[in-house]
């Protein structure tokens, strides 16, 4: 290294130096100014986070309290029908529920194993009949069966049903509430502590207090609240700032020698592999570097060397598959084109039946295959469905009969390809096909619940055996595979493409009873837009 390259590397690791030693300064002062409002942060962050678990808990209850009321009025259930459905809720979630009852128009509240008291006079009933809300959650009540804590939820049931079901009233214990809420204290909508902490009362002493709030959603006027001192949140900085500037110091030290050292022997290997890596962006891939250092120049070479083969061996790899994707797109097209071939020679001898089911597997297939894109719309996948029902009807014409109906509007919206087939197949060969002496019928239909795409499926055919219902509801809800036959596999796939698609919240849910098995498909309205999200 000459003298003149010898000043610059000195002078560049001056000014690294100089540089450095500013840097850790304003670092020391930046941490002094940031700190707290980071921990403030943190905090926040952990206080939301609580906020969001207590929320998806309550959402969950309501959600399944919203299933059980929508179910009676669609079918326009007795009370004790209700009951019935209720105790079934209860047994499946016997941790999350005390007690459902159901609510008539007079303000009684029954049970199918106690006997009635009226509402009337208690504050969560006035509260919704005041109010047009679906439902509302009362404060905290000592229950009197257990001495337990809990919440209840009324819910309206709309429709009326009749004047013996009008409110669901389901009682909820808070002890998972409690468990999630652990250190933290929450109010409820009338602003009483219904959760105490657990750390040491901070009200009487004379020490800076920083609050954090955050609100419960789905549960009105419900909020988390979090004291800490403010001496914790900047607890352990000076300490930090010190080591910072201690390794800060000997970083700046190393670096400094490093750059004494390794400035020179640096800067002409990499010039050279630069004016290497010009001529490859000038299109020459055949150049490659000589440089014969085991250090890591040398490797650096090496690499670089390594880089351009690997690039050629993948230009070299897209070509191929190019090619074979080429290849590919051949073979549906010569399907496509036998079978127009098939109903050509079937329609020159006037066999319409052949006709027309060659007519639908043409159809079947070129909805099906598509163009290898995920989503279709409503009305593909619909015209998809009916082309394999078409099918299925030349087979089990004496027992097999279909209805497809869907709100125009909804035509081109997208959807996931091909999610109505495994599930109207599950209808066929599990409820109809068993019912060999009378026709049965498979309704398809689609429409709009809110910002939610509602599709369901319904068959009056053979009802799911109660414990192979609770054991599909299992796979299609946990998302867990069902191992003891197609049925599981085949909704469980349906279930698991929804919720990959737009998260936990959309999917499959299934019901089976009095003669009619429903599967019903939630997606958001938006399509492929909406992918990805929860």
């Amino acid at each position: 290294m000459n003298s003149i390259q010898r000043k610059i590397t000195y002078y560049a690791g001056g000014c690294f130096l100089l540089l450095f030693l500013a840097l850790s300064g304003a670092i020391y002062l930046e941490m002094e100014r940031t700190v707290v409002p980071l921990n403030e942060s943190l905090t926040q962050q952990i206080v939301n986070a609580r906020s969001e678990q207590i929320s998806y808990w309550f959402q969950q209850r309501i959600g399944e309290v919203e299933m059980l009321a929508t179910l009676a009025a669609d079918h326009h259930w007795t009370r004790d029908e209700l009951l019935l459905e209720s105790r079934k809720l209860e047994q499946r979630r016997r941790n999350d529920y005390e007690s459902i009852r159901i609510v008539d128009l007079k303000g009684n509240s029954w049970t199918s194993d106690s006997e009635s008291f009226s509402i009337l006079k208690r504050d969560y009933y006035k509260d919704l009949i005041s109010s047009n809300p679906p439902y509302v959650v009362s404060n905290v009540i000592v229950s009197k069966a257990n001495e337990a804590e809990i919440v209840v939820i009324l819910y309206r049931i709309e429709p009326l049903v009749n004047e013996d079901v009008a409110y669901i009233a389901a009682a909820v214990p808070i002890g998972k509430m409690k468990e999630i809420a652990k250190d933290i204290l929450v109010y409820d909508g009338r602003g009483w502590l219904i959760v105490n902490s657990e750390s040491p009362n901070l009200e009487g002493n004379k020490v800076s207090l920083s609050t954090f709030t955050a609100s419960i959603a789905g549960v009105p006027g419900w909020k988390l609240i979090f004291q800490v001192p403010r001496s914790q949140l900047s607890q352990g900085m000076i300490r930090t700032q010190w080591s910072a500037l201690i390794v800060g110091s000997v970083v700046g030290i190393f670096f400094l020698i490093l750059v004494i050292l390794l400035g020179s022997s640096i800067a002409r290997p990499i010039q050279t592999l630069r004016q290497l890596m010009r001529q490859v962006e000038n299109g020459d891939w055949n150049v490659r570097s000589n440089d014969q250092r085991r250090d890591e120049i040398g490797e650096l070479g090496r690499s670089f060397n390594q880089m351009l083969k690997n690039l050629y061996q993948s230009q070299q790899e897209k070509k191929e598959m190019e090619l074979q994707m080429i290849h590919e797109q051949i073979k549906p097209h010569f399907l496509y084109n036998t079978l127009d071939t098939i109903q050509w020679m079937a329609a020159s001898h006037e066999a319409d039946d052949v006709v027309e089911i060659v007519e639908s597997l043409s159809t079947y297939f070129r909805l099906g295959l598509g163009s290898g894109n995920q989503f279709a719309t409503l009305g593909q996948e619909f015209q998809h469905v009916e082309s394999y029902l078409n099918i299925q009807c030349v087979r089990y014409e004496d027992i097999l009969e279909y209805e497809l109906r869907y709100d125009e509007h909804l035509e081109q919206h997208q959807i996931i390809r091909f999610i109505l087939q495994p599930i109207v197949e599950n209808a066929i060969y599990h409820g109809i096909k068993p019912l060999a002496d009378r026709k049965s019928k498979i309704s398809i239909s689609a429409y709009e619940r809110g910002d939610q795409l509602i599709v369901s499926v319904e068959n009056n055919g053979v009802d799911i055996p109660e414990s192979r219902l609770a054991s599909l509801q299992e796979t299609v809800r946990n998302g867990k595979k069902d191992i003891n036959g197609e049925i599981g596999f085949g909704l469980y796939s349906v279930s698991h493409r929804i919720k990959l698609a737009y998260g936990e919240l959309y999917g499959l849910q299934i019901s089976s009873g009095q003669g009619i098995t429903r599967m019903t498909l939630n997606m958001p309205l938006g399509g492929d837009e909406s992918c990805g999200k929860s």
